[in-house]
């Protein structure tokens, strides 16, 4: 492209009016004309920033990685347009990546050029930093994807009332008991949330703050320092009124925030909230995601393994094997039973959690029931129990499911449980912590009578029938447990609570009670016996299954309300980390699907 050319397109450019033309013809002479072939990027987001360039013809895109890496288009730029300026301005490395759109020819600016156009046109200069500033809100906002179903030319009018705010290290945003009318949205930096002198969470960029001041206008119930030099977003009530106003799944978004950190403020949205339920109803039944199956890894492994231990113990005979082959014996199916129901979470809890309570369970509940299941039958003159007669199952089943549920909810309380698929699977951990020790000490008695054949049977057969006794009992049982706890809630926190829901999930404990008694009942016969058995594993089965599809319903609506579904129109996909997985909440340690950008649990910001 010919210097006079260039000399031109500067000359006309409305942000370079003013500039002398000698000054001009200097960097015409500067000035390197790139063309770029469509879907070839232009600047690369993470490259160190040397140059900017006008685009001359042609159009690009603008697009940027948010915080757990999904590339989200910030702009489409066409003639005229200046673009890598916010490094070369702010000193930093590219922001974003911008990619031709068809054929484009870029004008080359080097550091040395773009420093002499802003020297010598304070207009160009002070044009520039507006801008700059305006771009930055802009891609923070669209990174803070609380705000991701606002059409962009809209985020970019709310980029120009929000306001920064640079915040010292030491400096205390919000006193607990104040109240406060604006919004805040951390841009960098780290703020801690303090209650009554505890630490509370940590809030880092993409985190916010200060909606329940706004929407319910309640006091603060925490104090928010910042632990390092920070800058926030600062947004004024109406117009974060406005914005809830005018985008239904915003509004949604932090309805779902207040249920989940701020319970005690429900009441006073007690009408929004019941509008908001009703519409939630459709989103509710919409389709459930396929679990994962990552629970058949566990059984391959285990249960390969367990079928390798129990040949050589026949063939070797030896004492340590019997042993070793015992304690995977009675692991294998509590562990896949619990695994299977993790992996029918959408949102996982911990894994430590998890097995903190299947440990605690068997280490705890077994010896408990134990006990009391010795001085039930001593205070009643009993020698031996008598399976045959319906009142010893019967003792026997409310004292076991007791210990197992008591240890569930002192390791796991209610206020850890938001979902009632949290519930189901802290119950089968509990049952099935409870069920892996009683079946190692089943086998243990076995191996002491010098009978591993025995020991063995014993094993495989627990091994097989665990998952239709003790886990599923005792999730069912949690469950019942839980929807009478939330059943009995604030009226707000959930759009309705009929008696016959508490009697309903009454129903569930006694089922699981009537079914594990009748599961030890003594027929007399064989035949049904096992007719029994399979008839209450059915039942087991069939109660799991409502349950796990009322759980994951549950868990979809409060995910999709706080991860509304927005499609990127992005011309040309730019590569990005696209590793399986899950993405694990840094706050409350859950875990999410890939495509979250906040967990549903605690509504902290996720990142990769």
């Amino acid at each position: 492209m010919p210097v006079t050319d260039v000399f031109d397109f500067l000359r006309a450019h409305p942000l370079l009016r003013g500039v002398p033309d000698s000054e001009l013809q200097i960097v015409a002479r500067l000035i390197e004309p790139v063309s770029i072939s469509d879907g070839e990027p232009l600047l690369v987001e993470g490259d160190a920033s040397t140059d900017c360039y006008f685009i001359h013809t042609g159009s690009v895109q603008v697009s940027s990685r948010n915080l757990v890496g999904n590339t989200l288009l910030l702009a489409e730029l066409g003639p005229g347009s200046l673009v890598g300026e916010m490094g070369l301005l702010q000193n930093e490395r590219r922001s974003a990546s911008v990619t031709a759109i068809h054929d484009v020819i870029a004008l080359r600016l080097e550091r040395q050029s773009f420093a002499l156009l802003a020297k010598v046109s304070p207009l160009f200069h002070e044009s520039l930093l507006y801008t700059v500033r305006i771009r930055m809100l802009h891609r923070k906002l669209r990174k803070a994807t609380i705000w991701s179903v606002i059409p962009d030319a809209e985020l970019r009018g709310l980029a120009e009332v929000i306001t920064t705010r640079k915040v010292a290290k030491g400096e205390t945003i919000l006193e607990m008991g104040t109240r406060a009318d604006q919004f805040f949205m951390v841009s960098s930096g780290r703020f801690e949330a303090r209650r009554k002198g505890r630490k509370k969470s940590l809030l880092l960029e993409g985190d916010f703050f200060g909606e329940e001041l706004l929407l319910a206008e309640v006091p603060s119930e925490y104090t928010l320092t910042a632990l390092e030099d920070s800058e926030l977003m600062v947004l004024g009530k109406e117009e974060f009124l406005s914005i809830l106003g005018c985008y239904a799944p915003i509004q949604k978004q932090f309805f779902e925030i207040i249920r989940i950190r701020h319970p005690h403020a429900l009441p006073k949205l007690a009408n929004e909230l019941r509008t908001e339920q009703q519409l939630a109803v459709d989103t509710a039944a919409s389709f459930v995601p396929k679990a994962r199956e990552r629970w058949m890894d566990s059984l391959l492994w285990l249960g390969g393994g367990f079928l390798l231990l129990s040949l050589l113990a026949l063939f070797l005979n030896n004492h340590v094997l019997h042993v070793v082959t015992l304690l995977a014996g009675g692991l294998v199916g509590p562990v896949t039973f619990v695994a299977y129901m993790r992996d029918h979470q959408l949102l996982g809890i911990k894994q430590t959690q998890v097995s903190l309570l299947f440990a605690a369970s068997g280490i705890f509940a077994v010896p408990v029931a134990f006990l009391l299941e010795r001085v039930w039958f001593m205070n009643n003159a009993v020698s031996t129990i008598d399976y045959s007669q319906l009142g010893a199952p019967l003792a026997i089943s409310l004292i076991e499911e007791g210990a197992k549920l008591v240890i569930c909810f002192l390791f796991a309380r209610p206020k850890r449980m938001p979902f009632l698929m949290d519930a189901l699977v802290f119950g089968a951990a509990a049952g099935m912590g409870f069920a892996a020790i009683e079946s190692m000490l089943y086998g243990w008695s076995h191996l002491e009578q010098a009978s591993s054949l025995g020991m063995l049977s014993m094993l495989w057969i627990r091994a097989l029938l665990s998952p239709f006794g003790h886990g599923a009992w005792t999730a069912i049982a949690a469950a019942g447990v839980w929807l009478i706890v939330s059943a009995l809630r604030p009226r707000a926190q959930r759009s309705d609570k009929p008696a016959w829901k508490v009697f309903g999930a009454a129903l569930l404990v006694l089922i699981v009670i009537t079914l594990h008694a009748l599961w030890d009942f003594q027929f007399g016969s064989s035949i049904v016996t096992v007719g029994v058995m399979a008839a209450i594993g059915c039942m087991d089965v069939v109660l799991l299954f409502i349950l796990i599809r009322a759980g994951r319903k549950e868990e979809l609506h409060s995910f999709t309300t706080m991860n509304p579904y927005v499609q990127e129109q992005l011309r040309h996909h730019v590569p990005e980390d696209t590793a399986a997985g899950e993405l694990y909440c840094g706050s409350c340690g859950s875990a999410s699907p890939r495509s979250a950008r906040y967990c549903a649990r605690c509504g902290h910001a996720l990142r990769v």
